[in-house]
Formats: C-alpha cells, structure tokens, sequence
C-alpha cells in the first residue's frame, strides 16, 4: 500500500515567485498542468490556486526519474532553487514568466487517471457539454476561468460585508426551516419526523424574519442568505440561490437607495477597481417600458424606443441600433424566435451593411410608415406592431439581446440603474386575481392608498429595483409596517380572515408591537457576480450548480430516499 505521508511540505506558492525570489531555495506543492520535452530536458508547468510557475528537470537532477514518471494532474512537491530565465526564454505572458525552479528533488503526492475534461485547453472546453463539465465539476473548477470565477465571488461577498458592518449593519443567520406561506413560487417542503401529517418549508427569502428583526429593534440587518424555490426548469435559474440581503428601520426609499449605491461604489472600486458615477439614473416603471420596453433596460447602448404610428388600440414602435447592418443573416431568426412569446399583429427589420446594402423582412402585418426611418451605413432598425404594452415588451427584449451581440457594448463597462414606482398590483392571467407585482409585505405610496379600495391597478408600490446592464441584481421596497395596511394587501388579494391568520398571523401580530417603518432590499448575489464576471449564466459563478432540469449530475441529486428514512414517516403516502 503506498504511504499517506509526505516529507515536502511547501513553503512557497507557485503564483508569488518573481524575479526578487532568484537564488531561493523553495518547496511547491501542486498539480501537473503540463509537461514538455526539450531533447532529454524535460519542463513542467506546476499549478496551485494562486497560479502557475515553470519547473525545470535535467538529467543530471536527482529529480529526473520521478519526473519521467509524471502525467497531467498528478499532485506533486517540488524542491528546488528559483532562477532567471534567459532573457529570450521569459515569458510575459505568465506573472511568473521571469523565473523558474531548477528541480532537486520530486515527491508524488498522489497520481490521477486521465481526465474526461480537457481543463487543459480552453479552445477544446468550449465544445465541450456542460453535462459533463458539472459531472465532474471538481475537475472543471480547476479551469483558471472557472476559478477566477469563484475568487471574483468571495471578494465580492467580502466586500459588501466589510462595507456593511462598516456602516452599522450586524449579520443575522434567519432559519432555513420555515413554514409554506404560498404566494409566491413553490415551497421546497421537508417532512418533519417529530410532527407527523406536518411539514417545513425551505425559506424562499429572509423576508418575513428580516422585518420581525426590525421589530425586535435591531434597525441593521444583513445576510447572505441561501434561498430555495421549487420552480419549474428556466434558463439560468437554480432551485437554490444567494441573495445578499439587508433591512434598514426608520428610513424612506431615499435613504435604502442611497446607500445601495454607495455599497456597489464601494464594492467595485475594491473588486474591480472601477469607479462608479453616482447617483445612479433613475426610471419609473412606466419610462423604462416607455423608452426601453423593460423595467430591466440595458443603458450602455442609446438605442430608445419610438412610436411611428397610432392607430387606435393599435401602435407602431421601432428602435434603431448602430451595428445591426452586420447582422443580416441572422436577424430574421432571432426576431421569430423572440415573437414566438408575443401576441402581434406584425414585426420586421430594416437593415443597412457597411457596403450600404440593404436587408429587410417583414413577417405578418406592417404598415407602409416602416419605409419612412432613415437609416446610415451599419445601422438597423426592428419594428413591432401590436398593442402599446406588447410591442413594447417585444421590442425590449431584442433591444438588449441584440446590444450585447452588434459590437456596440465595451468590455468591462458596467451601467446601473434604478427603476422605480412599479404597479403594486397585477393580474394573475389564471386566476384573474389581483397578485403583488413584488411581494405582498411591499408599501403602497401613501398618496395612493385612498385607490385601493376603488382602483388598485393605478396604486403604485414604495418599490426600487437595481438593473445593471440589462439584468436585476436586486430589488427592495419600503415595508407595510401597520397591521391594518398589510390586512387590506391581504385582503385585496383574495385572503380570508382565517387565511390570513394561519399564514401570517406572527407577523400581524409583530405589526402591534411598535413595529418601525422599515425597508430593505435584496441583492442576487449570483447574478450580480456573473455580471460582473461578464459571464452569461449564474451557472458559471456557482461552485456547484444544478443543471437546466434542476439536477446534479456529478452527485445523482435528487434520489431516492433511505428505506430506514422512510419507515418514520410512514404517515407521508408515496405514489
């Protein structure tokens, strides 16, 4: 059996040797990341977390067999001694590429199989499926892009913790083992062994215990709270998630707002080294569809949207975009795939290359004025004609999907933006009961509340969501903190006394007890991180995600549960 024991425990890591280190004598433990012959010389390039630095083995080395032997990702200690490189053998592509260790001796730590990843070369990890990446995630993980990925997180976790108790706030744990109170999406439910014919709930959000902790006078409160939603399967949506969460007592929106911005100012000048223009800009709700088409626009592209033509319930609107001249060929495509989630009367494109020919489709029904906008070299303009709203949406969802993809958006640009007064209320298309737009713990404004009663549709919430670059990293909202306020929300959406009662009796309760005005917000740590990454799916920001059907391939999760699980709950009926 081969021993467990080693003797060469490092005292360097290989990221940290520069120049300044020559003549040292050091220890480096890590993996093979590659090995190369020159003539009987044999290079190996050594990797840990911290990067990676050349190792050089002669046939005169006392390391020299050990190394013949080695492979890709075999674990291994290096002795040796730090020196300069050949001025034509440095390479400034690597941090390290000034030096490298001259091999005395090589100590195996552990062998490896070959790899069902090709971590080694990204070209040939980009045709690679992402079913097998998160089979074997813990292989994918030591890609130097994916773990950057996971660095860029922990300092952005760390950064807004610092800044945070820097300002007064103090960090809560709140349970994960609630109860379903089912308004929003679908609980993950836990059978509780102890109650039987009874269940838990996994917390969807802090939200309910974050305000009973205003309540309870702790006035700053944050959290990085894991989330946990039955959902059906989305595009880059998780069962589980991470929101960075925070509440503040006896402030207006005003207040939150203010230092959210000044947090993210703070946050990517420590992360990223990038300073933010504040104040953000602002939108309500209906400017951002009126201009954007979104409550989520994109403002690094100045494209907004315009109507042409009004014709009774009926309207024409466009945006015009530099770059889409280059698209040609593929933006008939696109605009089917995305019309395929709206109802229109028509849509279509008019484009101009960078040779001033023109392209053109129109699908459905369009009206003569299409012809009418004037376009330059490279630019392109995407109609939609359809009700006000629908037209809109339609229009706003191409507006940020073709941004990132015309060439028109620099690297590493990042754009906030709040938006703000959104309906309080909207209509459930199955039920036609009114639904919280947000949630329903969500502050109307007080010159609205005399609407409730008669035109709740008009009522506009104390809400505020932060969109960067064309996605929501989080949105808040000053908090119903009056029993009769939040018993009217209840009410208007359809909730009995009694149901009222047996969901949120606790918090109705905490509302007498001198409960505060409050509010808060809630970032998405995932996305903000993937955005900031400039990565397109959360999935990439995620040590170990769950795939598009919500399943973990390298665990086998979900399975079947234990017999001897099963047999104390024998009340629970299983199909």
């Amino acid at each position: 059996m081969d021993s467990i024991s080693w003797r060469l425990k490092r005292t360097y890591k290989c990221g940290e040797l520069r120049s300044k280190d020559a003549g040292k004598e050091v220890i480096l433990n890590g993996w093979v990341h590659s090995i190369r012959k020159v003539g009987r010389v044999i290079f190996i390039l050594l990797r840990d977390r911290s990067g990676i630095v050349q190792v050089v083995v002669t046939p005169k080395s006392q390391a020299f067999p050990a190394a013949k032997e080695l492979d890709r990702e075999f674990v291994i200690a290096v002795k040796g001694e730090v020196r300069l490189r050949p001025k034509n053998q440095v390479n400034p592509d690597m941090p390290t590429g000034e030096i490298e260790v001259a091999a005395h001796e090589i100590e195996v730590l552990n062998e490896s199989k070959p790899l069902p990843l090709p971590i080694w070369d990204e070209s040939l990890m980009s045709t690679t499926s992402e079913a097998n990446r998160l089979r074997y995630r813990y292989l994918d993980l030591r890609r130097e892009k994916v773990k950057n990925n996971i660095l860029l997180r922990a300092k952005v976790v760390k950064a807004m913790r610092d800044f945070y108790t820097s300002k007064g706030f103090i960090e809560v744990e709140t349970p994960y083992l609630g109860r379903s109170t089912p308004e929003g999406a679908r609980d993950f439910l836990v059978p509780s062994r102890l109650h039987p014919r009874k269940f838990y709930a996994l917390t969807q959000s802090p939200q309910l215990f974050k305000q009973l902790l205003m309540v309870a006078g702790l006035e700053k409160y944050f959290q990085v709270a894991r989330c946990f939603r039955d959902e059906d399967p989305r595009a880059d949506r998780q069962p589980e998630f991470t929101q960075f969460d925070m509440e503040i007592s006896f402030v207006t929106r005003e207040d939150v707002m203010s230092v959210v911005e000044e947090s993210m100012k703070y946050v990517f000048r420590e992360v990223l080294n990038i300073d933010l223009p504040t104040p953000f800009p602002r939108f309500t709700y209906e400017e951002a569809i009126e201009r954007f088409g979104t409550d989520k626009p994109d403002l690094r592209f100045p494209s907004e949207l315009h109507t042409l033509l009004e014709d009774g319930r009926l309207y024409l609107r466009y945006f015009k975009m530099k770059g889409l001249g280059k698209m040609c060929g593929t933006l008939q495509s696109k605009l089917k795939e995305a019309a395929k989630n709206f109802s229109l009367k028509g849509y279509g494109f008019r484009a101009v290359d960078l040779g001033s020919k023109e392209c053109s489709e129109a699908m459905g029904v369009l009206p003569e004025d299409v012809k009418g906008v004037e376009l330059e070299e490279g630019e392109g303009v995407v109609f939609a004609y359809g009700d006000f709203a629908t037209a809109s949406q339609f229009l706003g969802v191409l507006r940020n999907a073709l941004g990132r993809e015309a060439g028109i958006v620099k690297r590493n640009q990042y754009s906030f933006v709040w938006v703000t007064d959104f309906p309080l209320f909207e209509v459930d298309e199955e039920t036609g009961r009114l639904i919280s737009k947000h949630h329903p713990f969500t502050s109307p404004r007080p010159e609205d509340i005399p609407l409730l009663d008669k035109e709740p549709l008009k009522v506009k919430a104390l809400s505020y969501d932060l969109v960067l670059n064309g996605y929501e990293v989080a949105g808040g909202s000053i908090r119903i903190h009056k029993r009769w306020l939040q018993e009217k929300m209840f009410s208007l959406m359809g909730l009995s006394k009694e149901e009222m009662i047996d969901r949120y009796g606790f918090l109705l309760e905490a509302l007498e007890f001198g409960a505060p005005p409050h509010g808060g917000i809630a970032f998405g740590l995932d996305r903000l991180v993937a955005v900031m990454a400039g990565e397109d799916s959360i999935r990439d920001v995620i040590a170990f995600p769950k795939n598009k059907e919500m399943a973990d391939p390298m665990t086998g999760s979900p399975a079947e549960a234990p017999p001897e699980y099963l047999k104390d709950l024998t009340w629970l009926k299983l199909t």
